[in-house]
């Protein structure tokens, strides 16, 4: 019996789509309401492949998040849902502010 972890990132604006998805074996890192998030060069799963980079992120802060816990055959499947929204300004200080 084995766990699986998925992050599925979600815009806000738009459609509230899915528009990045992770799979690991191991947790994420915890996430709180109003963290900021940079896409620094995701693979898009609304087919516009990779919008951004480490030197020109697309910035969002966390609006909600969901988690499921799935059982499954082979084990769980726990779902972080993180519904993010942009956010247009510099980085944080700890990041180098840019």
């Amino acid at each position: 019996m084995h766990t699986i972890y998925i992050l599925e990132l979600c815009d806000t604006t738009g459609e509230h789509k899915p528009v990045a998805r992770f799979e690991s074996h191991n947790a994420f890192t915890s996430v709180n309401i109003g963290d900021r998030f940079d896409d620094t060069g995701w693979e898009r799963l609304d087919g516009d492949g990779v919008i951004a980079s480490a030197e020109k992120p697309k910035r969002y802060t966390v609006h909600s998040i969901k988690h499921l816990i799935i059982p499954s055959v082979d084990g769980l499947i726990v779902k972080y849902c993180l519904n993010i929204e942009p956010f247009h300004g510099l980085s944080s200080p700890v990041w180098g502010n840019t």
